[in-house]
């Protein structure tokens, strides 16, 4: 990376100028001096800028500026430059004065040099030094609006110009221009924007509308931001202006209506003049609002409704014109007694565009009174029903289908119940009550009174009768029901419910559960099949007869842990009644998955620590994760070598547990193998370690992670002198730079810095001796002073220091002695003239305070020291202890070393703190003893304080009361206790102690107390008593809170004392009201009557007496819908009319209150709020949309399904409720609209075309539905008219020619006159009617269109094209190209036309015959892969014919005339005939055709030739043959869907169980080779003992290539039943492969008793040529399943094997069972005749059960001479085992 100094320009110049220097020759008589300088403005003073170099100088060079000026010549005082000194021969130029190049941009300085030797001589010369710019000035705002306030009218239009502003920069360059944005952060809403001009002024425009009721005023910030500068790093500088556009209002805006939507309850018969509703609105324009005027302008659901109503203008109060009657409404305009109202506010004025106005509609519902009679729609009704029946099944009404009643009054009036009577308590109706109309259900109410054979009918009476109203009118209705009878019994469950548990990963098949269910009924009826259901299901089978459940797929735990299914019983055979239970089947898990790492690499830096071990900067843990259970996820951790043993001796550890590394071991850097030290930071080196992470799973698994950590090396090493001591000795007058010794020291780190030393005298001698800080060579210092009679000194002991340059820096250090000679003739000094020393009060005797020290440079001095006075004594607050006597015998001074210390153990601080004593010391050797040498010192000795002091309060005990529930950090009294020890042993602390007594206890357990939560705290600091919670008085025990403070010092040890604190706790109300069990909603009918009981509230007060009585109250908004029984009972009754259109919900507040009769005292209470939902009752039909436009118009060419027009009818019910879902159909009426259109999605109202319209144009009228579907269900409908019209869209269809033209053509003899006939062209327009089908005709213009004219035929729409011109010589023109038009409705402006093409070939008159030449052209073939895409290719060239006649130039037709039965071939003919190609235009299959014999014949195109064989004599003819290549493209079949065979119980492991497994395929080799595998988990059985439990492998395996199925276990003695699996085979995995299928295959376990052995005369191969038939005539005899198990040679009862006789075993199958072999020969016995095909086809000899055989017998003595070989070879082997016994027992 580059440094950032060399971007610097300056650095760069200094850079190369330090390379190059500046050399400067001192010359007697001329010098070359510096002559231009150039610096950045932004340079600090003491910047380098260059070296100068002098060369012939004979002393140190000096130089200096002698004046400045500007380019004005103005001569300034300030230095710019200066010179320093770099060694005798250069001078360093540094910058002496900041520099600002917008003041002073360039300076001329003289300077001047010289080497300071009296004959040198001085050189003056000039430098121009010129200041560079460097971006650091903002730009500043010039021009912009005055108080930065824009003032603008709302109405301005968008893009206005609202201001412009201007900013400059003094910069130079980029730094000095200047770009100006606005700050989009800060900018209201994109409101305004910006651009900027050629004078570079910003102005800005406004973006968005304004509106002074939105926002008054606006901010804007206009951001100027500079281009930054040289060099690139300084950074840009930006200047804000903000600038307030403030909006002035102008009254655009419409009025608006309050409190909408306007809503209003109103009886019939109101009387005229008497108030609706008043309608108010408002002026919208805040600022500036005129007068508004009301009226009415609509009345829905008719306009002649107004007649009622009247409305003031000024006021908008509505009031009654007419009295209205609310069932003339009702009749008369189709209504449900609802009126809307539409009323205009408009602003009276007379400015136009100030004129606005709103609308807003009136909702008035007419109230009713009753005068209906609840009515039955008929007199009688008939039902049917299935006996038993569930409770709340509807009966089935035959006629009529529903049972209807209605009551056309309102609400209350119009509410009825429905009772039955004389039903014997069988039925009830739904719904009991009904509002003005409803359709009724007889439901089942008792089924156990539903036997058809006790009673098979019933009729009783339903009756309607009001129940809001006092007429409480009535009516009825009789109903009779039939009974029919059914299946009644269901399955019953022998188990509740299953609960079962199985491994994950078993097999396919593997048993899970069986379930069984009875049902009583008989024959069909009681048969019960089984079936599962649920999330899962698909993961096992269940035997639809027994029950029995195994697994189908594979489980998974990880994936699902549980499956919840469903078992349904189904009897009738699963065609009946259903049962069903639940079937829990859990997942038990296995160890199959191995911990995973979170990281496939760790790594973590250390320092070292060479001393301890050293720790992490944070844990370093490695984690893993196991998707199993515990323990197969519980995981531990290891660190191993890469073959995996554990380390338990290395440097680190983990933590077996969680993976947490740590060290073992400390680690030191230095000890580290240095290979492992990285190249990069070389002070790193690192360890490798791997981490194994083992789950305790069976059998464990694990993963391991690569871990690296880092050692950091750490400077731990500090540098170590050869010697502890060096000496020296020199003369007092010895000089400067005298050399006196050299030490040296060594850093054992090996790392750069922390290795690398430098000296240094640290101490006494630093200003007499110098160091060298590279070579430790010691020399005395410049102008060092060794005169003993000034320094006092004979003796040097200087601390040399060796610093290493690691962090931190560490040090050692050596002492270098240093004799001076010296003269005895001096006074004693002390060290220090003051001595400030401490001692602690209570200080032990003879406890040290400080040594007084005093020196005489004389050799031979002797002193003694001595207290001379106690000058002054002051105790803490500074007060002067006036008798010295307390304190004068505390301390005394050792005379011989001037020690002072404890002379008196009473020191004590509290009496005096501050001493100020002299002390002497005189030299008892002085030279003259008349003239004693004395000096004298002063010692400050401070006493310190030690904690001998406990606080105290101020009082023995305090008292005070307190309220509860008193707010909490209320201040009850402030505890005061005071120390006068000093510092932390005099502060004081306070805390509350807890005491031991009941009461205390008592006080935790009622919370009065908590602990550390106590309710009464302390401030530790302040002594501030205050409560911390809530206080209760009504606990047990609570009257009173007794606690004990301690006040504590923080000395050390602390000292305390204690005070006892009683508080008295006063009573008052303080336990709310609390509603409990209140539900968030109540639902309630929104017809329920007036007084009827919403919800029971319930509140408890846990105060007792008035406080604890509470009183229930509504809010004021809702106490007329809803009001308590009376104040206490909280049972909250309807309290006026609800309508769920009106208002849908309520938001009750319901306040309880305690002490709610008291006039005095306070009173507690709470709100909660009841939303209360009214639930809808259907009583609002649809109403369609009065704005549809109809009719609707399309077109005939409508598309089918497309759109024609969409009604829409809204329902004022509860929205997305069946009583306000809309559904839309088509009335069915006698006409045939219903046949062409639809709805096809009753609910959206969209009707669409229901079938193609072409040639159905004409007016269509269909009625659209709109029904809701509440109960009962109510609607309206709409009369639709449809016009479909007629267009001209259908193009001419040509006939003939065809379009394209392919390779049809019309071919004319060369040079035909006109007038001959060229060909009849035809086209069509079917689909058009009238003059859009007329078909009319014309060349089109073309450059060959001239020779061909064409003639419409009549009462057709054929036409003839004939010959308008000569045709051409064949050698001047071989082919005419033009084009002819069809053309619909000729003069339309919708006339249509469709173009073809036409080509007409000319043939020369001398043309014969083309032939190929089939003798010197190899016979074309060609090869082509089946399927391969594309299909439509040219597959090669074909040889061209020729005309055997030279002279002859004529195009060669080419033709397909034989082998192409299915046109899967074509010719590209190119150059009249001169090439032609082979085209495959349909894709091949092999296996359709696997060689084409292509049969090509080539003409003069004069005809085109018919159908052709192969006639090798014909030369016109050319045989072209194509192989179509097989892939592998056919699927896998087997010979059979099933395999069955026979396994006995003396087989062995590696018997053959079948050979005729067989698959194949009709692919060609080697597409055919199959590959045979056992479907892994298909494996079940159905054993007569548990397989997997004794064998660990699978029963059976299958040779892969051959399919020959082979016995993989050595079955048991007594097995018996069935292994069931699936065998797979699959084609190679090449082109569309691998194909696969698969056979199921049943292998039954026999005994000697499940095999018939049949003995034929036949050999093994004629058998096999036979088995079919075998097995056909077994089969058909004995009516069950015969599988051949084994075919072998015949031995007989001697064992003899027979060369003319074979076995064949064959065991039976019936219903999955094995058929015993006696069962088997009795059906042979029975059916003898039967058998004579098979005696007589395959030559039996017998037939018998199959008998295990003996072996064979050994015959003429064999056994004699078995026995001698077993004999001879068993001895020799037992004889030395023997000898082996017994050279082992003689070693020993």
């Amino acid at each position: 990376m580059q440094s950032k100094l060399c971007r610097h320009p300056l650095v760069i110049l200094l850079l190369i100028t330090d390379v190059c220097w500046c050399y400067v020759t001192l010359h007697p008589d001329y010098v070359q001096p510096m002559r231009f300088m150039s610096v950045y403005e932004n340079e600090t003073v003491g910047t380098f800028l260059q070296s100068v170099i002098f060369e012939d100088n004979e002393g140190q060079v000096a130089a200096a500026v002698v004046e400045v000026k500007l380019s004005t010549n103005e001569l300034i005082f300030q230095k710019i430059i200066k010179f320093e000194p770099f060694n005798k021969t250069a001078l360093n130029v540094l910058l002496a004065s900041p520099l600002d190049r917008e003041e002073i941009d360039l300076y001329t300085i003289r300077w001047q040099y010289n080497d300071q030797e009296p004959s040198g001589p001085t050189i003056k010369t000039t430098m121009f030094f010129t200041v560079l710019d460097v971006n650091d000035n903002p730009p500043k705002w010039q021009i912009y609006p005055d108080n930065s306030k824009v003032e603008v009218n709302e109405t301005i239009e968008v893009d206005s110009f609202i201001f412009e502003a201007f900013a400059d920069d003094p910069d130079l360059n980029e730094g000095g221009s200047v770009v100006y944005y606005l700050d989009q952060q800060t900018v209201d809403e994109g409101v305004f924007y910006g651009n900027t001009t050629s004078r570079n002024y910003f102005q800005v425009y406004l973006k968005m509308p304004l509106d002074y009721q939105d926002k008054t005023s606006h901010e804007v910030i206009i951001v100027a931001e500079d281009g930054g500068g040289v060099p690139d790093y300084f950074p840009t500088f930006t200047t804000s202006l903000r600038i307030y556009v403030n909006v002035l209002d102008v009254p655009n805006k419409p009025p608006q209506f309050r409190n909408l939507p306007l809503i209003v309850d109103m009886e019939e018969h109101l009387p005229v003049d008497s108030s609706v509703i008043n309608v108010a609105a408002y002026d919208q324009d805040t600022g500036y609002q005129l007068d508004l005027l009301y009226s009415l302008i609509d009345a829905s659901p008719a306009d002649d409704l107004l007649r009622y109503f009247a409305i003031s203008t000024t006021t908008g109060l509505i009031t009654m014109k007419e009295e209205i009657d609310r069932e003339v409404v009702i009749e008369d305009y189709n209504t449900d007694g609802r009126i809307e109202l539409t009323v205009m506010v408009e602003k009276d004025t007379s400015v136009e565009e100030w004129k606005s106005n709103s609308t807003a509609t009136v909702y008035i519902r007419i109230l009713d009174i009753n005068d209906n009679v609840p009515t039955f729609a008929h007199r009688y009704y008939n039902g049917t029903i299935l006996e038993n029946s569930p409770k709340s099944i509807p009966v089935t009404m035959d006629y009529p289908e529903d049972i209807l009643a209605f009551d056309l009054d309102a609400f209350e009036n119009g509410t009825f119940e429905l009772t039955i009577d004389g039903d014997d308590g069988m039925f009830y109706v739904q719904p009991s009550m009904i509002v003005n109309s409803g359709t009724i259900y007889v439901r089942v109410q008792d089924p156990l009174k539903l036997n058809y054979q006790v009673l098979p009918e019933v009729t009783f009476t339903v009756v309607a009768t009001e129940t809001e109203t006092v007429e409480k009118w009535s009516s009825n209705t009789t109903v009779h029901i039939q009974l029919i009878d059914t299946n009644d019994n269901f399955p019953q469950w022998l188990d509740g419910s299953y609960n079962v548990s199985v491994l994950e990963g078993v097999s396919s098949g593997t048993s899970v559960s069986k379930v069984e269910a009875t049902d009583a009924d008989s024959g069909d009826y009681g048969i019960v099949y089984y079936y599962i259901f649920g999330s899962g299901a698909t993961q096992f089978d269940m035997s639809e007869t027994t029950g029995l459940m195994t697994v189908a797929g594979e489980l998974d735990r990880e994936s699902v842990d549980f499956y919840f299914l469903t078992v349904e019983a189904r009897d009738d055979k699963g065609m009946g009644n259903r049962n069903s239970t639940t079937l829990e089947v859990h997942i038990l898990d296995i160890n199959d998955n191995e911990p995973i790492f979170g990281s496939d690499y760790y790594e973590e830096f250390i320092k070292e620590d060479k001393n301890a071990k050293p720790t992490f900067r944070r844990p370093f843990i490695v984690d893993a994760t196991d998707a199993d259970l515990p323990p197969n996820s519980d995981i531990s951790y290891y660190i191993v070598t890469a073959e995996y043993e554990i380390i338990t001796d290395g440097n680190f550890t983990i933590n077996i547990s969680t993976g947490e590394i740590l060290t073992r071991t400390p680690i030191d850097f230095e000890s580290m193998d240095p290979d492992t030290q990285d190249s990069v930071s070389p002070w790193y080196r690192h360890f490798e370690l791997i981490v194994m992470a083992i789950d305790h799973g069976i059998p464990p698994l694990n993963s391991t992670t690569s871990v690296t950590i880092y050692v950091e090396d750490v400077n731990d090493n500090a540098p170590i002198f050869e010697s502890e001591f060096y000496n020296g000795t020199i003369l007092e007058t010895d000089d400067s730079g005298t050399y006196i010794t050299t030490v040296k020291a060594t850093d054992a780190d090996p790392t750069l810095y922390n290795s690398l030393i430098s000296y240094r005298i640290v101490g006494a001698g630093i200003d007499k001796f110098e160091v060298g800080e590279k070579d430790g060579n010691l020399f005395v210092g410049v102008g060092a002073n060794l005169d003993i009679e000034q320094t006092h000194t004979t003796l040097y002991s200087l601390n040399v220091m060796a610093y290493d340059d690691g962090t931190p820096r560490l040090s050692g250090s050596t002492i270098i002695n240093i004799t001076v000679i010296d003269v005895n003739n001096k006074w004693p000094e002390f060290n220090d003239s003051i001595y400030d020393a401490v001692v602690v009060e209570k200080s032990s005797l003879m406890e040290f305070i400080v040594q007084t020290f005093a020196t005489d440079p004389d050799e031979t001095h002797l002193l003694r020291y001595r207290v001379k006075s106690y000058d002054e004594g002051r105790d803490e607050s500074n007060t002067v202890i006036i008798d010295n006597a307390i304190f004068d015998t505390w301390f005394d001074i050792d005379e011989s070393d001037g020690t002072m210390f404890v002379n008196d153990t009473m020191v004590d601080r509290e009496l005096v703190e501050n001493i100020r004593m002299t002390v002497e010391v005189e030299d008892v050797n002085a030279v003259s003893p008349w003239l004693p040498q004395l000096a004298t010192a002063k010692v400050y000795l401070t006493v310190l304080d030690i904690n001998d002091n406990p606080p105290k309060f101020d009082e023995d005990f305090y008292t005070t009361s307190v309220q509860e529930n008193i707010p909490e950090q209320t201040l009850l009294m402030i505890i005061r206790a005071s120390d006068p020890d000093k510092g932390l042993n005099g502060t004081v602390r306070y805390k509350i102690v807890e005491e031991d007594d009941s009461q205390w206890q008592a006080l935790v357990a009622m919370d009065n107390v908590t602990g550390s939560g106590r309710k009464i705290v302390i401030d530790s600091k302040t002594g501030e008593l205050r409560v911390n919670g809530m206080i209760d008085y009504d606990c047990h025990l609570c009257e009173w809170i007794n606690i004990t403070v301690m006040a504590y010092d923080l000395g050390t040890p602390p000292l305390n004392s204690t005070v006892p604190i009683y508080i008295a706790v006063e009573d008052m109300n303080d336990n709310y009201p609390v509603i409990w069990n209140l539900p968030a909603a109540v639902k309630i009918w929104e017809n329920a009557t007036l007084g009827s009981e919403v919800y029971l509230i319930n509140a408890t007060d846990l105060d007792s007496g008035e406080f604890g009585r509470i009183g229930f109250k509504v809010d004021d908004s809702n106490s007329r819908s809803f009001t308590f029984e009376d104040v206490e009972s909280g049972i909250l009754l309807v309290g006026a009319a609800l309508d769920r259109e009106t208002v849908a919900s309520y938001k009750v507040y319901i306040e309880a209150k305690d002490n709610y009769l008291s006039e005095f005292g306070p009173s507690l209470s709470i709100s909660s709020t009841l939303d209360i939902v009214l639930l809808d009752v259907n009583d609002n039909a649809p109403i369609f949309d009065d704005t549809i436009a109809l009719p609707f118009r399309i077109k005939e060419t409508h598309d089918n399904g497309s759109l024609v027009g969409t009604v829409s009818a809204t329902d004022a019910d509860e929205p997305n409720t069946p009583n306000s879902q809309v559904i839309y159909y088509i009335l069915q009426d006698e006409g045939n609209a219903t046949d062409y259109f639809f709805i096809p999605n009753e609910a959206v109202g969209s009707i669409r075309s229901k079938s193609p319209l072409i040639g159905l144009y004409g007016i269509y009228t269909i009625v659209v539905i709109a029904q809701d579907l509440g109960e009962p269900p109510l609607n309206s409908n709409l009369t639709v008219t449809i016009y479909v019209e007629d267009v001209n869209l259908n193009y001419p269809v040509w006939h003939y020619p065809p379009t394209p033209l392919a390779n049809e053509s019309i071919r004319l003899m060369e040079k035909t006159l006109p007038g001959e006939t060229v060909a009849l062209v035809y086209a069509t327009d079917d689909v058009d009617h009238g003059v859009n089908a007329e078909i009319y005709y014309q060349i089109a213009d073309t450059l060959d269109g001239k020779y061909f004219t064409i003639s419409r035929n009549n009462n057709n729409n054929t036409a003839t094209i004939y010959t308008q011109e000569r045709l051409l010589a064949y050698s001047d023109k071989k082919h005419y190209n033009f084009e002819v038009d069809a053309l619909d409705c000729p003069g339309c402006s919708d006339s249509l036309q469709t173009r073809t093409a036409m080509r007409v070939y000319a043939i020369s008159e001398t043309a014969g015959d083309p032939q190929f030449d089939r003798e010197s052209a190899d016979e074309p073939y060609f090869e082509r892969r089946e399927h391969e895409e594309p299909f439509k290719v040219t597959l090669g060239s074909l040889p061209p014919a020729f005309y055997e006649d030279p002279e002859v130039v004529s195009e060669i037709c080419y033709y397909i005339v034989g082998g192409d039965e299915k046109s899967e071939f074509g010719l590209n003919v190119l150059d009249e005939g001169k090439e032609v190609s082979l085209l495959q235009e349909e894709e091949l299959d092999r296996e359709a055709i696997e060689n084409y014999e292509l049969v090509v014949k080539a003409t003069n195109c004069l005809v085109v030739p018919p159908g052709q064989a192969w006639d090798v004599d014909d030369d016109s003819l050319l045989l072209v043959r194509v192989h179509v290549v097989d892939i592998n493209d056919q699927p896998v079949i087997f010979s059979k869907s099933n395999y069955s065979a026979g396994v006995t119980t003396s087989s062995t492991v590696n018997d053959v169980v079948t050979d005729q497994i067989r698959a194949s395929t009709i692919d060609l080799f080697p597409h055919n080779i199959m590959e045979y595998r056992i479907v892994p988990d298909s494996w079940d059985n159905s054993l007569n003992y548990d397989y997997w439990a004794e064998e660990k492998r699978d029963p059976f395996t299958i040779n892969n290539n051959t399919g020959v199925l082979l016995l993989n276990h050595n079955p048991r003695p007594d097995a018996s039943g069935i292994f069931k699996f699936v065998v797979e085979a699959r084609d190679p995995p090449v082109d569309l492969g691998p194909h696969t299928a698969t056979a199921d295959v049943w292998v039954y376990m026999l005994s000697s008793n499940n095999q018939v052995e049949f003995v034929l005369a036949m050999t093994k191969d004629e058998f096999r040529d036979k088995e079919d038939l075998f097995i056909e005539i077994l089969e058909d005899v004995t009516q069950a399943t015969a599988k051949v198990d084994e075919v072998t040679n015949y031995v007989d009862e001697a064992n003899v094997v027979s060369d003319i006789y074979i076995s064949v075993f064959v065991h039976f199958v019936q219903d999955n069972e094995i058929v015993p072999v006696l069962t088997i020969l009795d059906i042979f016995d029975e059916n003898e005749a039967s058998l004579s095909p098979l005696y007589q086809e395959f030559n039996v000899y017998k037939i018998q059960d199959r008998s295990p055989r003996r072996p064979p017998v050994a015959k003429d003595g064999q056994a004699f001479v078995l026995a001698l070989i077993i004999v001879s070879v068993i001895l020799p082997i037992v004889i030395i085992v023997l000898l082996c016994i017994w050279c082992k027992e003689v070693k020993k």
